[in-house]
């Protein structure tokens, strides 16, 4: 598999530090990391931001909102700077809400590169997949890969998009509408699998057009349902989300991991 610039600058990071096994990779304290590469590390209150970057005469101040509480987010933030900090010298301010840092396949060049950045610093390619290996597709194992790498199950959701065992379909959607999907890679192991796989399908829908009204995304931004959890689990028929049905009948699932705050649903769409 092929590594984006991103990538192969957070890997050779990760190798400088000596940092190539989960129990290193997880231990590491990421304001040890930032303040080693030679930026300012602060946690403040940011005012519906998660995280900015201010650079002034070659000297940089990564602040992240003191607010948030959970550690994978807060990780997944920090080395989200840390990337504009090594790959975006030019920028002299950049501000991240949680809408840059979710929105990976609809974000503007500079973001997509910093969120690539991120995800292989804290959950990198080669022990992902290791992690991965042996192991059924579903909710459980994305919440096992977040508790594995100290990441939000969003980022866990994200990467497996590129570094899963298993073909599926993301879907994002916001505010009642669908902003973008991306289906999983191929990669060289699960070559055959991926061809015959999603390659059959055809989404019917359009972006800035409300999710389907029986996918589970469609039911969270429906109803709203905060009250039940923020997350959801189902069998769904194949037509929900896509305009071909292939002869052969395997289930398909989709898992929406559901944030009310800001109307956002990340959903997971498989055959099993």
């Amino acid at each position: 598999m092929l590594l984006t610039k991103a990538e192969a600058t957070a890997k050779k990071i990760l190798l400088d530090f000596g940092i190539d096994n989960v129990q290193s990779l997880t231990t590491i304290d990421l304001k040890d990391l930032i303040q080693a590469r030679g930026a300012f590390y602060e946690e403040i209150l940011l005012d519906g931001k998660d995280g900015r970057i201010v650079t002034h005469n070659d000297k940089s101040v990564i602040s992240i909102n003191r607010s948030i509480s959970d550690v994978g987010k807060k990780r997944f933030t920090a080395a989200h700077e840390l990337g504009h900090y090594e790959l975006h010298k030019n920028l002299t301010v950049t501000a991240d809400t949680p809408y840059e840092l979710s929105n990976w396949y609809q974000s503007g060049s500079h973001e997509k590169e910093a969120n690539d950045f991120a995800s292989e610093l804290v959950m990198p390619s080669k022990l992902y997949k290791a992690a991965c290996v042996g192991k059924k597709f579903g909710p459980k194992l994305i919440e096992e890969l977040s508790k594995t790498f100290l990441v939000s199950r969003t980022a866990a959701i994200l990467k497996f998009i590129k570094s899963g065992n298993h073909p599926v379909c993301v879907f994002c959607s916001q505010n009642n509408k669908v902003r973008w999907w991306k289906m999983s890679e191929e990669m060289e192991t699960m070559e055959h699998t991926f061809r015959r796989g999603w390659r059959r399908y055809l989404v019917r829908m359009s972006t800035k057009l409300p999710p389907p009204p029986d996918s589970v995304a469609g039911q969270f931004m429906r109803d709203k349902e905060s009250r039940s959890g923020f997350e959801k689990f189902q069998q769904i028929e194949k037509s929900t989300w896509f305009a071909t049905i292939p002869e052969d009948n395997p289930p398909m699932f989709e898992y929406c991991n559901y944030v009310p705050t800001y109307d956002f649903a990340l959903s997971v769409v498989w055959e099993d």
